[in-house]
C-alpha cells in the first residue's frame, strides 16, 4: 500500500535561510537557520524557529525541528504535532536556487476500515421527522 500525501504549504529560500510556510501557521514566519540549512543537508536534525515582529521589536522562539527522513530521499518538518515533508531533490533545487519554492506534503489520515464497516448505516443521521 503505498501513503497518500496531500500539499501542506511551501519551502522557499530566503536570502541564505530557508522560509516555511506551513498551512494553518499563525505564530509568525517559520525558519530554518542559514546556519543550519547546510546541516540539514549533510544529515543532521535541526531546528525550526518562528519569528514574529511587533513594530520593532522582533522576537524569536523555537517551532519544532526538521531532519531527513529515514530512507535520506526526503526532509521531514514537525511543527508542534504536525508532520510536513518535501523531497530532497526538490529542497536542494530550491537551496542551490534552480526553482523558487518546493512543496511541502502531509500524510493523508489513515482510515480504519473495519471501525468503519461496524458503523450502523444509518449513524450521524438524525431520527427526528
Amino acid at each position: 500500500m503505498q501513503q497518500k500525501f496531500t500539499p501542506c504549504g511551501r519551502i522557499e529560500k530566503d536570502h541564505r535561510a530557508l522560509a516555511v510556510a506551513l498551512d494553518g501557521w499563525t505564530l509568525g514566519r517559520l525558519v530554518v537557520a542559514a546556519d543550519d540549512v547546510p546541516a540539514l543537508l549533510q544529515g543532521r536534525e535541526v531546528d525550526i524557529h518562528f519569528v514574529q515582529q511587533r513594530g520593532e521589536e522582533v522576537f524569536i522562539g523555537y517551532a519544532g525541528r526538521a531532519r531527513p527522513s529515514r530512507s535520506g530521499k526526503a526532509i521531514t518538518f514537525w511543527v508542534e504535532s504536525r508532520m510536513a515533508t518535501v523531497p530532497r531533490a526538490a529542497l536542494e533545487a530550491v537551496v542551490a536556487g534552480k526553482r523558487p519554492a518546493a512543496r511541502l506534503s502531509s500524510p493523508a489520515p489513515i482510515i480504519d476500515a473495519d471501525k468503519e464497516q461496524r458503523k450502523a448505516i444509518d449513524e450521524g443521521l438524525e431520527n427526528t421527522f
